[in-house]
């Protein structure tokens, strides 16, 4: 009983139900979108970016739930650093934490909500919407960025702002890009809906 309440928490039911084959080269192909994703990504020094990491997050999410969303997210995070033309610098964990957590978050609502009212999926787009940004925008994806700075890009040298500060100056750029991602979100669910030959929807 706890194991099919845990796999049902940690796994879309549309995704579970598919067949082996067909689940991985689903994973493959989103892995493959997800290096996409973060390869064309417009970073703003020092540690400002410019992408749709969001939107994307939030589809492996409602599509496979947080456990897988958040490995696709990460690895093309991962991947897309590892490839020499893109990669600037040092790996920074816990960025493809935060990539991870974009994919996690909308993955946990969509999996344990379970809103059968008409107009359901867009409450649940909602709630995704403003936890990734109060947890990741405002939280874990601010306190990454700063400590990159901190000790990366400042590395040996002080730097005297704090996080309120850095936050204060971050916040607006961050919330025009998350604002962007959020509205494409709400516009796509119905065109990706439409899409019989999926085999699945946002719901």
């Amino acid at each position: 009983m706890f194991k099919t309440k845990l796999k049902n928490i940690l796994f879309k039911e549309t995704f579970s139900s598919m067949s082996t084959a067909k689940s991985l080269a689903l994973v493959g192909v989103f892995t493959a979108l997800s290096v996409v994703a973060n390869v064309f990504s417009i970073d703003v020094p020092p540690s400002l970016k410019i992408s749709f990491l969001y939107f994307f997050g939030f589809f492996c999410g409602a599509i496979f739930g947080p456990l897988v969303a958040f490995v696709i997210c990460f690895l093309g995070d991962l991947l897309a650093f590892l490839i020499p033309v893109f990669s600037i610098g040092i790996y920074w964990l816990p960025t493809g934490v935060c990539s991870g957590l974009l994919g996690f978050i909308p993955g946990l609502v969509f999996t344990t909500l379970k809103f059968k009212f008409r107009g359901g999926v867009f409450v649940k787009t909602a709630i995704s919407v403003l936890a990734t940004y109060a947890l990741v925008t405002l939280l874990a994806g601010a306190l990454s960025n700063y400590y990159y700075v901190k000790f990366v890009v400042f590395a040996g040298r002080e730097y005297q702002k704090t996080f309120i500060a850095y936050l204060g100056a971050k916040i607006l750029f961050s919330s025009i890009v998350s604002a962007l991602n959020y509205a494409l979100i709400f516009a796509t669910i119905p065109v990706f809906n439409s899409i019989k030959s999926l085999g699945f929807k946002i719901e």
